[in-house]
């Protein structure tokens, strides 16, 4: 099993001015009017129906919670930052941070992205279906070409 404590060193709020690792993807920015949620709906369900070899699976970080479903969710083991979905496949694994079309990432995402990719674990912050499965192929993922239903001709 790998040594994750270090994970714990990260600092769930940390200082203004933290500049994501330079070596980490980044899809650029875009002028769509889809909401993350909608991106991340729509490359989930081309996942689960055109790469079966691939488990992918959502952390719900950003869900509203009560003061209290919070703290129990945080005890069980929530990470403020941690991507928003995973993928793992036979021979790798994988963390996309979405993201919609005009927005970056949050100080605490950055900090874990920079973490993660540090410690060789693939990270991106991705916003189209498009663009997290051009990335996920160039690091050797098992994902076809393919395009979402919203961005067909």
């Amino acid at each position: 099993m790998p040594d994750i404590t270090h994970f714990l060193d990260i600092e769930e709020a940390p200082a203004r001015g933290v500049e994501l690792d330079p070596g980490i993807y980044v899809e650029p920015k875009d002028k769509l009017p889809d909401s993350e949620d909608d991106r991340q709906a729509e490359w989930v369900r081309l996942m689960r129906r055109h790469a079966p070899q691939c488990l992918v699976f959502a952390v719900p970080n950003a869900a509203k919670r009560t003061r209290w479903a919070a703290a129990k969710v945080k005890r069980e083991g929530l990470f403020t930052g941690f991507p928003d979905t995973g993928i793992l496949w036979a021979d790798g694994h994988a963390y996309a941070e979405w993201k919609n079309g005009r927005e970056g990432p949050k100080p605490a995402q950055i900090e874990t992205l920079n973490w993660m990719h540090s410690r060789g674990i693939p990270v991106a912050i991705v916003r189209t279906p498009e663009g997290c499965l051009a990335w996920l192929r160039s690091i050797g993922a098992p994902v076809p070409h393919l395009v979402s239903k919203s961005r067909e001709g």
